[in-house]
């Protein structure tokens, strides 16, 4: 009898399971944030990691979602899951949907620089800088690929789409600002890399006198050598005084951070700044 009640009572569990709409099973897929899905891009020629992490009550806004792209999110999406989280409890964002993009040191060198810059390479880069310019494919696999899957995968359409990075990252984020602006809304740069290939996203600034987006927020740590804290405190002084009515122009420079560690903060207070 006990033999048959299992029996019984397994077919019941298995059947309730089984019963799970398709649509929710692949929602709760995307909410098993330690594993990485791989989507096989046309623009890069390659397969590129993501994690997808929804907010708690994903199902409750779906008319009223944000979305945060990480770049190098292998170090950033923890803390960012953490701090959405309590910011949309305290009501300062809305609910947001994390898409967080792995990295590695060849990606970061080909995705997020700008141009392909190969003049006066020391020996030791060249072969990082031979990979180096591939931002407009880049762009585009975002913009044409992956984020209109995940929308039509979650069946929505995001209300605002935020980018941050640090660093090269904080560079890709630049690009996008000035080379991509149709993509994102807001920009949380942390310092940035702009020295490179001879400040070329400073002098493509300067060329279209101002730039499309609602916020902006730059920072660099006051120890940040080889020139970050200044390039910051420079584009901070040049979107103040090139900005349109309705944009927000934000900038910190934290008196105790490093290059190396100004990009936790960043985030945090990035997030806040840009808020509702």
């Amino acid at each position: 009898m006990k033999k048959i009640s299992l029996i019984f009572l397994s077919i019941i569990i298995l059947s309730c399971s089984s019963s799970t709409p398709l649509k929710e099973k692949k929602i709760i897929e995307f909410q098993k944030t330690s594993e990485l899905q791989f989507f096989q891009s046309k623009n890069l020629d390659h397969n590129i990691p993501y994690k997808v992490i929804l907010p708690e009550k994903f199902q409750s806004n779906k008319d009223s979602l944000s979305l945060l792209v990480l770049l190098d999110g292998d170090d950033y999406s923890g803390i960012a899951q953490d701090v959405t989280s309590l910011y949309e409890f305290g009501d300062k964002i809305y609910p947001t949907v994390i898409l967080s993009l792995p990295s590695t040191k060849e990606s970061r060198w080909a995705y997020y620089t700008p141009t392909n810059d190969t003049t006066n390479v020391e020996e030791s880069f060249e072969d990082l800088y031979s990979r180096t310019g591939k931002f407009p494919q880049f762009a585009d696999f975002l913009g044409n690929e992956l984020i209109p899957s995940i929308e039509k995968e979650l069946e929505i359409k995001f209300k605002q789409k935020t980018i941050f990075g640090h660093s090269l990252g904080g560079l890709g984020v630049l690009s996008f600002a000035v080379i991509r602006p149709e993509l994102f809304q807001n920009y949380i740069s942390a310092s940035p890399s702009t020295m490179y290939d001879q400040h070329f996203i400073f002098k493509t600034i300067e060329e279209k006198g101002s730039l499309q987006f609602d916020s902006m927020f730059l920072t660099a740590g006051l120890n940040d050598g080889n020139g970050y804290r200044e390039n910051v405190e420079w584009l901070k002084q040049y979107l103040d005084n090139h900005k349109l009515d309705n944009q927000n122009v934000g900038s910190k420079i934290y008196e105790n951070e490093s290059h190396a560690t100004s990009g936790l903060k960043t985030l945090i207070d990035g997030l806040e700044f840009i808020g509702k």
